[in-house]
């Protein structure tokens, strides 16, 4: 069974949190596992198509990850046979001034127009067609439960939205007396377990900066010690390139 877990946020688009988004994992599933989408209200139609959507775009970015993974081997080794053919060719019929430049250069670009040719191709097979098409069809037909204790991670995000960027920014990083307040919580360790890692996947994915930050935040709070540099950086960054510093809480208190 594939659980997935839609989170909401007031000032935010909703968070779809699924294993789909590990590329390593879809040759695992079955052409008729059950997939189910947890949330802490029945969610609206608009809601209902944000996660189709988020789902659909996921199934495309691992299915077209794993294919790639998969054929990698043989189209490295179909590049490497026209790079050198192509240098042998180019060797003997082009008569430079500096010897194997040309050569190179063009075998190079050959090469690397048959990576991507039959990378493009192996995205469009029928097999990352049909893996795509199962996936997708498997999402349409979720079934919703209501998890009532998912409420308290969209309660302690939305009560992060009301911190001013530099409390927030000094709490992460326990400059001073600021600390992030915790989380109240009735989630059993299973479920939490499950979403503490869909949501480090989902920010490997979707948000790499705050995939690294949020194991520096955890560890320093797990060893209690503050970083003053790090919070000005989560400032300017904040500021300027608008990073999500509740969601970074979140990640960042469920690792702790």
């Amino acid at each position: 069974m594939i659980v997935s877990y839609a989170i909401q946020r007031k000032s935010h688009a909703l968070i779809c949190l699924t294993p789909l988004s590990d590329p390593k994992s879809v040759e695992s599933w079955s052409s008729d596992e059950e997939m189910v989408l947890k949330t802490s209200t029945l969610l609206t139609k608009r809601q209902n198509d944000e996660v189709t959507f988020s789902l659909y775009n996921t199934i495309d970015y691992s299915v077209d990850r794993w294919i790639q993974d998969k054929q990698y081997v043989p189209r490295l080794l179909v590049s490497a046979v026209v790079f050198t053919i192509s240098y042998f060719i180019f060797s003997l019929a082009v008569r430079d001034p500096i010897p194997m430049i040309d050569e190179l250069v063009i075998s190079s670009v050959l090469a690397i127009v048959t990576w991507r040719a039959i990378a493009r191709r192996d995205s469009r097979s029928a097999v990352a067609q049909h893996r795509r098409h199962e996936l997708k069809v498997r999402s349409s037909e979720r079934q919703s439960v209501i998890v009532d204790e998912l409420f308290a991670l969209e309660e302690y995000l939305d009560a992060l939205e009301s911190y001013d960027t530099f409390t927030l920014a000094n709490a992460l990083c326990r400059v001073g007396d600021h600390a992030l307040p915790p989380l109240e919580h009735t989630l059993d360790e299973a479920t939490k377990g499950e979403i503490t890692e869909l949501l480090v996947l989902f920010l490997r994915r979707d948000a790499k900066q705050l995939h690294g930050l949020s194991s520096q935040i955890a560890a320093l709070y797990q060893s209690k010690s503050s970083s003053p540099k790090l919070a000005g950086q989560l400032y300017q960054q904040a500021m300027h390139k608008g990073i999500d510093l509740p969601l970074l809480a979140l990640a960042a208190v469920l690792q702790i």
